[in-house]
């Protein structure tokens, strides 16, 4: 139950201000998340930015769990179409998304709280990722030990994150190159029992 002073605060500035950090990590990188940049973002005052969370690691850890949740239920109810393999290429793709995961990559190397949680949510991550190939695999009968689920789905997901990494800096040298590798390797993984 809210305390007196709880239910006087807008009860949307929580979430604001995890959007808003979500937002300028994005646009301009984690540095620019200051508490001050956050609140003006969130059209709240500074003061709570504080209020509901007693550090900046505190809100960062906070914005990644926020984006964890979604995506992890996002990835779940993706990698169960009936192409699950060029699903994960598509998802790993996506350039908002790898923003802000590289993000949190860089944060994670100053700071052991978000190193943390990020250890914990890409473990999950990849659990997901290797089930769901197994099953594909598995169903197309294509050799398990030949190719190993979590080699694949690191490959495809490690893969697709890097070349949005270059992307987000201008680098595209064989870019298309490898993405035509890619999915030519995805179609035999993909394709009828005897091509595998």
């Amino acid at each position: 139950m809210p305390t007196a002073r709880q239910s006087r605060v807008d009860t949307g500035a929580r979430h604001r201000l995890i959007e808003a950090t979500a937002k300028i990590m994005r646009d301009e990188g984690y540095a620019a998340a200051t508490s001050r940049r956050v609140a003006a973002e969130a059209g709240v005052k500074q003061a709570l930015v504080y209020y509901y969370f007693p550090t900046m690691d505190d809100l960062f850890v906070e914005v990644l769990r926020a984006g964890a949740e979604a995506s992890l239920e996002r990835m779940r109810e993706a990698l169960t179409d009936d192409e699950p393999l060029q699903t994960l290429w598509a998802m790993n793709s996506d350039l908002r998304l790898t923003g802000l995961n590289a993000e949190f990559m860089a944060l994670a190397n100053h700071r052991k709280a978000i190193r943390a949680e990020l250890k914990s949510y890409a473990e999950r991550v990849r659990d997901i990722e290797a089930a769901a190939v197994t099953v594909a695999l598995r169903a197309r009968g294509v050799d398990l030990e030949k190719y190993p689920p979590v080699a694949v789905s690191m490959l495809i997901a490690q893969t697709a994150r890097s070349l949005c990494n270059e992307s987000a800096v201008g680098v595209t040298l064989g870019h298309d190159e490898l993405r035509r590798f890619m999915e030519r390797q995805l179609s035999r993984l993909t394709g009828t029992p005897h091509e595998a």
